[in-house]
């Protein structure tokens, strides 16, 4: 065991970051039954060690938290961190971009008014159609693990045959499944989410659906319950509408002897080609038959 300042001095995190860390939740050292000084063990000089190197990544705590209670992967972790280092990327790259057109003025003659314009216009022209694209993708992404389905080897038509079926799935995909109440509709966690699970018949057999049964669980951080459905209905009709407008297109295919006839079809073409890979990938992927 090991002292906070022998702790110190092989993390190199101070020893009030390290209490700091505690206060969040982050580790929970023992305490010496003596004279109550807290106590490091292997253990926890490892996950100071991890905490470190998130910290160094400029992962948020609450994130740090979350992976270590085992409530998202590793890789889910990493991934999200990864899009805001994305994000932050951009902004500084725009900012260098902006700098360069500023550096050769002088203070005196700096027309800051004309700049800030300028900065408005970019940050309108180029980031809301950023943001939309974002958010479109981030509801897609939630969307694929809100609910998804498969079928089964088996009729599942008693409760231990839907259990082991569930298992089975979730062995097969890597997921960390726990059976909260076994039925013919059972409640279950998946890396953590609380999830319903149902079965269906069709045509092809029985299909057996996981539904996430709380919406924080899937809302995208920072994103209201109304923007969230809101973008899950613009995917729903995006295809059907690129469908739609093909079909118009086509119909006057006489026209595509005109250039914009044939631009626009193109165009057209291209996102609806995108549009479904993009929904295949996202919601396809989830159905195993």
């Amino acid at each position: 065991m090991k002292s906070i300042k022998e702790a110190e001095q092989i993390t190199g995190i101070t020893t009030q970051n390290i209490r700091y860390y505690e206060k969040q939740k982050l580790l929970t050292p023992k305490r010496n039954h003596g004279n109550s000084y807290r106590e490091y063990s292997d253990e926890d000089i490892n996950r100071l060690k991890m905490i470190r190197l998130f910290r160094s990544l400029d992962m948020p705590i609450g994130d740090i938290r979350r992976m270590f209670d085992g409530d998202v992967s590793l890789e889910d972790t990493i991934r999200l961190q990864m899009r805001r280092l994305e994000s932050e990327r951009e902004k500084l790259a725009a900012a260098l971009d902006f700098c360069g057109t500023i550096k050769e003025t002088q203070l005196a003659d700096l027309d800051v008014d004309t700049y800030l314009d300028e900065m408005k216009k970019r940050e309108k022209s180029g980031s809301a159609f950023a943001r939309f694209a974002e958010d479109y993708a981030a509801v897609v992404r939630s969307e694929m693990v809100r609910d998804f389905s498969f079928m089964p080897d088996d009729r599942c038509d008693k409760p231990d045959k839907f259990t082991e079926e569930l298992l089975k799935y979730g062995e097969q995909n890597g997921l960390h499944m726990v059976i909260l109440k076994e039925s013919l509709s059972p409640r279950l966690l998946i890396n953590g989410v609380e999830y319903r699970a149902y079965r269906t018949s069709s045509r092809l057999g029985i299909v057996l659906h996981c539904e996430m049964l709380h919406p924080e669980d899937y809302i995208p951080e920072g994103m209201s319950e109304k923007k969230y459905y809101r973008y899950r209905f613009i995917s729903v009709i995006t295809l059907p509408i690129l469908l739609f407008i093909l079909c118009n297109l086509w119909m006057v295919r006489v026209s595509f002897t005109e250039p914009g006839y044939l631009l626009a079809f193109i165009i057209a073409l291209i996102l609806f080609v995108a549009n479904l890979c993009f929904t295949y990938y996202c919601y396809g992927k989830n159905f195993r038959g």
